[in-house]
């Protein structure tokens, strides 16, 4: 077992004596990972990043039998205001720049002149206090309610196909156009990640809800799966992330 699980096994076994813990901020693969360890367990588990369709998720674990928690107490919601438009590279460069640990920040939305950030409660007083720049531009830090935070958009690309299966490689071909050929190749070279993990398996079949991405040409979401045609093949709904 590595150090990741590891560590999330004494989550779970402190949450069976305290009701609930939750961990730090885990990336996509981390909590994949983490998903698929704790599939069938003594606790029960869930992904909370503050925001809808958060990238970056806390690990809850409580007891089944008698845990419960407030979302509100998992996060602390800061408000960044700034006369210029800042990106997410901006605003992350400036908090690691105050040594602030990425895994105590989850998900940045930028807008114009007021973006939003979720952290750790026991970072919002210290970044509030301390953030006052990122880049050259000046940043007021203000607290606001969970209940304020902005519906965090996916900026998708809606594609519509059949497929003849539902294989990796067959989903593959209809979301980045590739023959089945080179699908195949970009598998067996690694290059392919089912919700967030490697996989080599160009026969596995997929659901929807997947998240797919080959290195180097970008990543889809398989929305929905809907029935077949007149010659047997399935038709799929798939969501193409901007580049």
């Amino acid at each position: 077992m590595n150090f990741l699980l590891a560590h999330m096994e004494d989550f779970a076994d402190k949450a069976l004596e305290t009701g609930f813990t939750a961990s730090k901020f885990l990336t996509p693969a981390e909590a994949s990972l983490v998903r698929n360890h704790f599939k069938y367990h003594r606790v029960e588990l869930y992904f909370d990043g503050g925001f809808n369709s958060a990238e970056r998720v806390r690990a809850v674990f409580t007891n089944p039998d008698w845990g419960e928690y407030a979302r509100a107490d998992l996060f602390s919601v800061l408000q960044l205001k700034h006369r210029d438009p800042l990106t997410h590279r901006d605003i992350l460069g400036a908090l690691m720049a105050l040594g602030i640990a990425r895994d105590t920040i989850g998900d940045i939305v930028c807008e114009p002149q007021a973006s939003v950030l979720v952290c750790l409660p026991e970072m919002g007083g210290y970044i509030s206090e301390n953030l006052t720049k990122a880049g050259r531009v000046g940043v007021s830090v203000s607290e606001i309610g969970l209940d304020a935070l902005p519906d965090k958009q996916e900026n998708l690309t809606i594609k519509t196909d059949t497929v003849a299966s539902l294989r990796l490689d067959a989903v593959l071909c209809a979301a980045f156009g590739l023959s089945r050929s080179k699908a195949t190749q970009l598998i067996s070279a690694g290059r392919a990640n089912v919700d967030h993990q490697p996989c080599l398996q160009p026969t596995k079949e997929l659901t929807e809800g997947t998240l797919l991405s080959i290195r180097g040409l970008g990543r889809v979401k398989l929305l929905e799966i809907g029935g077949e045609s007149r010659k047997g093949r399935i038709f799929v709904s798939l969501g193409v992330y901007e580049r």
